[in-house]
C-alpha cells in the first residue's frame, strides 16, 4: 500500500477540497478535514496503481502531492550512535560497526523532529479505612440520601514522553537516524553540552553548517507527536491482576512524514 500525502499548502482550499473528493469519491467535508493539517498532511492510503492515479490526478489541478511506499520504510535507515565530522565528508557509525559515509556535498536532506510516547494505565485501588468511614459519616448525615461508596475504584493515569530525532538523508536515497537516547554527543568535542536536547539542537546546527546546499527543516519537531491518519503508531498493551497499561508511540508516524520530505525534495517539490 502507499500513502498519498500533499507536501504543501493548497493555494485555494475549496478548489483543493473539491479536486479530492472528486478523485477519491469521500465526501467534502472529510476532503476539507485531510487538507486542513500544516504540511506534510496525509490523504489517502491506497494501492500502488490508485494512489499513482490520485497523485496524478491532483497535481492536474496544481497540488503539490505524491505517494510514499509504507512497506519497510525505515528498516534500511542506519541507527547511528556516533558522527565523524571530516572537512569533506561525514561518517556515521551504527553500534553494530556498520558505518556510512558521505560527501557534504551529497548530503541532501537534514531534518529534525520529536516523537512521543504515550503511557495510559489503569488499576484497582481499594478504598482506605478513612474514606470508609467518611463515606459512611456523610451517609448518617444526609440520612441515606448519599449512599457510601467502599468498592475498589479504577484509578487513570496517563503520561507523554517525547524524544528527539535528527534525519539525514544523502541524494542516493540513504538514510542515517540519530536519536537523543543512542547518539554518543562525545563526537560534538568541545561543544558538547550537558543536556541532551542542547546536544541535539548543537548537532543539528554543525550538520546544517557542513551541508549548507541541503534542505534543512524543523517542522517534525511539532507535526512527529501528533497522530496521523493511516498510520497505526508502535504499540503495547500489558495485563497483570489488576493492572492494565498501554503504550503507543508516534515515532512510525514521524519517520513516514520524513520519508514524504525527503521525496518531496527529491522530486523537487521542496527547496
Amino acid at each position: 500500500m502507499k500513502v498519498v500525502a500533499l507536501v504543501e499548502a493548497a493555494p485555494d482550499m475549496q478548489s483543493a477540497a473539491k479536486a479530492l473528493a472528486a478523485a477519491t469519491g469521500m465526501a467534502l467535508a472529510e476532503a476539507r478535514m485531510r487538507l486542513a493539517p500544516e504540511a506534510p498532511a496525509l490523504l489517502a492510503r491506497l494501492a500502488p496503481e490508485a494512489a499513482e492515479a490520485l497523485v496524478e490526478a491532483l497535481r492536474g489541478e496544481g497540488l503539490s502531492v505524491l505517494a510514499v511506499d509504507e512497506q519497510g520504510l525505515g528498516r534500511e535507515w542506519l541507527a547511528a550512535r556516533r558522527v565523524t565530522f571530516g572537512e569533506d565528508a561525514a561518517t556515521f557509525s551504527a553500534r553494530s560497526g556498520e558505518t556510512l559515509s558521505w560527501r557534504w556535498r551529497d548530503v541532501a536532506v537534514v531534518l529534525r523532529g520529536a516523537s512521543s510516547v504515550r503511557t495510559r494505565s489503569e488499576h484497582k485501588e481499594q478504598p482506605s479505612k478513612m474514606e470508609v468511614a467518611k463515606a459512611y459519616g456523610l451517609a448518617i448525615a444526609s440520612h441515606g440520601l448519599m449512599l457510601p461508596r467502599t468498592g475498589a475504584k479504577t484509578v487513570r493515569q496517563e503520561s507523554e514522553e517525547t524524544t528527539q530525532v535528527i534525519y539525514v538523508f544523502a541524494r542516493d536515497g540513504q538514510g542515517a537516524l540519530l536519536s537523543e537516547h543512542g547518539v554518543e554527543f562525545s563526537c560534538l568535542g568541545p561543544a558538547m553540552q550537558p543536556s541532551r536536547i542542547a546536544n541535539m539542537t548543537v548537532l543539528m546546527r554543525m550538520l546544517c553548517e557542513r551541508a549548507p546546499e541541503a534542505f534543512h527543516d524543523e517542522r517534525l519537531l511539532r507535526l512527529g507527536r501528533r497522530p496521523l491518519p493511516f498510520v497505526v503508531g508502535d504499540s503495547t498493551q500489558t495485563s497483570t491482576n489488576n493492572v492494565s497499561v498501554r503504550t503507543v508511540s508516534s515515532l512510525p508516524g514521524m519517520d513516514v512524514l520524513a520519508e514524504v520530505l525527503r521525496q518531496a525534495v527529491a522530486q523537487g517539490l521542496l527547496e
